[in-house]
């Protein structure tokens, strides 16, 4: 398949969440990725900064070889060693208390909000409930963190929620 022909594809079957590229890559190697009409790209986007450890690097394919020979996907119901390990070296690496494990940023900042709610409830503060975002800002997916996004645009829809989550943009 062409660039053009998985782009076709994807427009008829993919929900127009995002603003995309011309180009499909089909594999990387280190910081390149080609795309499928075989043009080299340097990859300056590292999976929106979530994953850029670049492609196909030979240590985390081992690793991940090694890993999936054991267990693949535990949930967070049981005690895993791995887990408990980089848990310790986080809190260690850090000064802070505890580790919380998620699967996406947009999860991250829904748990910064339930905590820090829940922070201000116990001391009695429940009042101190506004959370300060920048403008352009994108935060997820979810209710709370698309209400927290500080472009207009995508927020609009979601403006009724806003009294609720009290979240106000800041340019500072």
């Amino acid at each position: 398949m062409t660039n053009n022909d998985i782009m076709a594809k994807g427009q008829e079957y993919v929900m127009n969440t995002y603003g995309r590229f011309a180009i499909a890559p089909v594999k990387g190697k280190g910081s390149y990725l080609w795309d499928a009409n075989g043009k080299q790209y340097l990859d300056f986007v590292g999976g929106i900064a979530v994953c850029a450890l670049g492609h196909s690097p030979q240590p985390l394919i081992k690793a991940l070889q090694e890993q999936a020979q054991q267990l693949w996907h535990v949930s967070n119901l049981y005690w895993i060693q791995p887990q408990a390990e980089l848990a310790e070296k986080l809190v260690k690496a850090s000064g802070l208390d505890k580790a919380f494990f998620c699967n996406s940023g947009a999860e991250a900042n829904e748990a910064a909000i339930k905590l820090v709610r829940k922070y201000f409830y116990r001391r009695q503060e429940a009042h101190k409930n506004e959370i300060i975002v920048f403008n352009n800002s994108f935060h997820g997916r979810t209710l709370a963190t698309l209400t927290a996004t500080g472009q207009k645009n995508t927020r609009k829809a979601l403006l009724p929620c806003r009294k609720d989550l009290n979240m106000r943009n800041s340019i500072t």
